[in-house]
Order: C-alpha cells, then sequence, then structure tokens
C-alpha cells in the first residue's frame, strides 16, 4: 500500500466520505498570496476530504417567502454545516498528523475556519477549486462543488503537504447544461447569473455577502440543486 492509498483508507475509515488528489502546481496561476505554495514553499500535493451533509437538516432551508420569519430554521441548518465542518476538521487534522509524523510537512486548510474575507467570499485557499482538480466534482452554476454523489451537499477540508503523491484528474462533467437552474431563479439576492461560455459560474458576491449578513444563513442555492446520484428520497 503506498502512501496516497494509506492515507485514503485511513481518512475514510474516520468517516470522511470522499477523497482525492490534486498536484500543487496545477494551481501556479491562481492569485498570489492564495496558492498551496504560498502557505507550503515546498507543496507537492493538495489532498482534499469531503463529508457529506444531512439530507434532512438540508431541506428544511426555506427556499422562498419570508426569511426572517424562517430564521430558527436558518439556525439550525448553520448549526448542522458547523457540526460537520467539526467532524471534518478533525480528520484533516489526524491526516496531517499522520503525514508529519512521517516525517512531511502539513498544512491544514480547515473546514469551519478557512481565513475567509467575508466581503468578497474569499477564503486562503479555495477548497472548492482545489477539490475540482482533484477529481471530486465541478464548480456548478450556483459557484458551488457540485459532487456526481452527492450534489453540493458537501462540507470540504483540505491538506497541503510536501509529500508527492500520484494527482487524481479533474472530473469532465457539466452538470448544469441541462438543468432547469433553480439555484439562479431562486436566489433571494439575485446574485447568480448564467456564466458565459469561459467561465464556470457568475456570481455578484457583494449581493450575496450583504444578504447572508442580514440573515443567520441562506444556502438555498445548495438546497434546490438536484444533482446527487445518492440523495436519500
Amino acid at each position: 500500500m503506498n502512501l496516497k492509498e494509506e492515507i485514503e483508507k485511513m481518512a475514510l475509515h474516520l468517516g470522511a466520505d470522499i477523497f482525492g488528489v490534486a498536484s500543487a502546481d496545477a494551481f501556479d496561476d491562481a492569485p498570489s498570496g492564495h496558492r498551496p505554495k504560498d502557505v507550503l514553499p515546498n507543496a507537492k500535493s493538495v489532498i482534499v476530504l469531503g463529508m457529506k451533509m444531512l439530507d434532512a437538516q438540508t431541506d428544511i432551508i426555506p427556499s422562498e417567502g419570508d426569511y426572517f420569519a424562517e430564521s430558527p430554521r436558518q439556525d439550525m441548518f448553520r448549526g448542522h454545516n458547523t457540526v460537520v465542518s467539526q467532524e471534518l476538521d478533525r480528520i484533516g487534522y489526524s491526516v496531517a498528523r499522520f503525514l508529519e509524523k512521517k516525517g512531511f510537512k502539513a498544512y491544514h486548510q480547515m473546514a469551519s475556519t478557512g481565513g475567509t474575507d467575508q466581503r468578497y467570499l474569499t477564503g486562503l485557499l479555495s477548497l472548492k477549486h482545489m477539490a475540482a482538480q482533484a477529481g471530486l466534482g465541478v464548480l456548478g452554476y450556483n459557484s458551488l462543488l457540485i459532487t456526481q454523489q452527492y450534489g453540493p451537499r458537501v462540507r470540504l477540508v483540505a491538506i497541503v503537504t510536501d509529500a508527492e503523491m500520484q494527482p487524481d484528474s479533474p472530473l469532465n462533467k457539466n452538470f448544469c447544461e441541462n438543468c432547469p437552474n433553480p439555484c439562479i431563479s431562486l436566489c433571494p439576492a439575485k446574485a447568480l447569473k448564467k456564466p458565459r461560455h469561459e467561465f464556470d459560474y457568475e456570481i455578484d458576491k457583494f449581493a450575496c455577502s450583504q444578504f447572508i449578513s442580514t440573515r443567520p444563513t441562506c444556502s438555498i442555492c445548495l438546497k434546490v440543486c438536484p444533482i446527487g446520484s445518492q440523495r436519500v428520497k
């Protein structure tokens, strides 16, 4: 069993649902300050783990109507989001410590706090872009990572390391092309648009951020996405 196989077995045993690896070199064209090599100069690999969110907990998000009256439901979803993120961070930390004990360096990009600039919804490292490069899914019109198995109903964590591993191939699929795109039509902030051909998505981050700032959460675009082959009906 090689190192990658050993880490995948460990991560899935600890509770992760999806696992992938990307080459750190794949992000050399990312914005300065937001590349894996900016946090770990000798980085060679990026391990990305995902954990599925509970469908029933996600389905209580209000899709329309009085969002202030529905704030208890939004607050419950936010709490669930926090629990999943903390569980995933525990797994990510265990993987990072495992790598350290093997003599490698490992930087843990957490799910619960990613150094996000809330004004522009930009993290220190983009978990969804790293996950897409690691073959876990593709970026959808909702600006979220959409996985084959669970749609966008996943949380993500990443470990940047100087351990070299065979990268996985990005998924070549467009889930949104033939979709009615309820994420766009039901976005209460009107922040989403059908992207131009050269882009994966188009979002008004300021409009999205302003809407979220007045509520416990939103995530309507996550709830209404119909993709997910293993969703419990």
